[in-house]
């Protein structure tokens, strides 16, 4: 058997990805094998049948497992030798409890341990059965936005409205003031100053005397870009004064309206990962493209040390387009469970979103699997209705 140095930080990224063990058994089937295997030294003391006993056995399960484990990765004395020539005599590489002994085949075996679990963050059509989608963009401590899609339960919009079908502006007044920023890592920057209405498919922001959206180039372009992620459903802002004639911003220095069009917003999605680690897809910087292919190639390539691509290490692929699909062929054979399966997904609707932007479905070919994770790869996948979805709970910290 060959055997991997294993120091502390391997080991700890290899506990992380471990799935949860569930155990079905009864609290006294657990007591007697504990027991029975000799974890006591002598009888515990009777206690009052009224003390509840599953919180330290509970944790007597978990150091149990822990002492199973980290022995089968780190044995290296004769017993391991023995079980290595038995193993490689039946053919078999297979360590205790089932974990390869090869570090490569370690983190296969854990990545394709972990599906199951839905890492989908981006909404899509199916989902909004039943469902009203408010989406806002949230202020990034890099002077941009993080456009964000919170679900909403319609027995909810009609609970908070009286009705089945408010627009954008409505939600916003209703729901901005009741989002939480500063808890998913953004900064505290809704509701706007001002007053926000709505006249012929154009927002109208009134704005105070002394605002604070133009006292810099990084103050607008925050501003601008949360403009366009919160009413991306609209075709423009207007900026009006508390007279409702129109406000000159100090940082453009003319009469000036948002322009919120099919042009402005087609974007390249990539990784903005948080203080915290959690981690959202984004434009980059509100870059755009003239069309899908060009934006589609400026995935693979970093430009700045805020946004980090979403291409996996050392894939590469060919871009092709019919009418409203686009076709990506990979040059490889890709191996999804080859991969951290977060990143690998990552990388799907990084794709999957950028197409969205050009109103064009995506469909993947030379993957390995054909399902994974409710893809099915045979097929077009569905275009997403908006990025980083978020549960209506958030809007629950009035």
């Amino acid at each position: 058997m060959n055997h991997e140095h294993w120091d502390e930080e391997r080991i700890e990224k290899l506990l992380s990805k471990v799935p949860k063990i569930h155990d079905t058994r009864s609290k006294e089937e657990v007591l007697e094998r504990l027991k029975k295997d000799g974890v006591f030294d002598e009888e515990p003391p009777k206690k009052s049948p009224r003390i509840n006993l599953l919180p330290w056995m509970i944790a007597a399960c978990a150091v149990l497992f822990i002492a199973i484990l980290i022995p089968s990765l780190m044995k290296k004395d004769s017993t391991a030798d023995e079980a290595s020539t038995a193993n490689d005599s039946s053919g078999e590489d297979m360590g205790i409890l089932g974990v390869p002994d090869n570090l490569e085949e370690q983190e296969k075996f854990v990545n394709v341990m972990t599906v199951g679990t839905d890492n989908r963050t981006a909404v899509y059509p199916d989902q909004t059965e039943g469902n009203t989608l408010f989406r806002i963009g949230l202020a990034s401590k890099d002077a941009d936005s993080i456009p964000v899609t919170i679900v909403i339960p319609n027995e909810k919009i009609l609970e908070d409205f009286g009705k089945n079908d408010p627009s954008q502006v409505e939600m916003y007044k209703v729901y901005a003031p009741r989002l939480n920023e500063q808890a998913l890592g953004f900064i505290d920057y809704h509701p706007y100053e001002g007053e926000i209405t709505e006249k012929n498919g154009k927002v109208i922001h009134v704005l105070p005397e002394n605002h604070p959206y133009d006292v810099a180039s990084a103050a607008l372009s925050t501003y601008f870009a949360t403009l366009s992620d919160t009413f991306s459903s609209y075709s423009e802002v207007e900026f009006a004064d508390q007279n409702h004639q129109p406000k000159i911003l100090k940082e453009v220095g003319k009469e000036y309206s948002l322009q919120i069009t099919k042009e402005t917003t087609q974007y390249s999605y990539f990784k903005y990962v948080q203080e915290d680690g959690s981690a959202f897809l984004a434009p980059n910087f509100r870059e755009t493209f003239p069309n899908v292919e060009k934006a589609m190639e400026a995935l693979k390539v970093n430009t700045n040390d805020v946004y980090q691509s979403v291409i996996l290490p050392n894939v590469d692929y060919s871009v092709s387009v019919e009418k409203d699909l686009v076709k990506i062929t990979f040059k490889e054979p890709l191996d999804l469970f080859n991969y951290n399966q977060v990143e690998a997904m990552q990388m799907i609707e990084g794709m999957l979103l950028t197409a969205a932007g050009f109103n064009k479905a995506v469909q993947f070919e030379n993957i390995v699997q054909s399902e994974w994770e409710g893809f099915d790869f045979s097929k077009p996948l569905p275009i997403p209705v908006g990025p980083n979805k978020l549960p209506y709970t958030v809007l629950e910290n009035e």
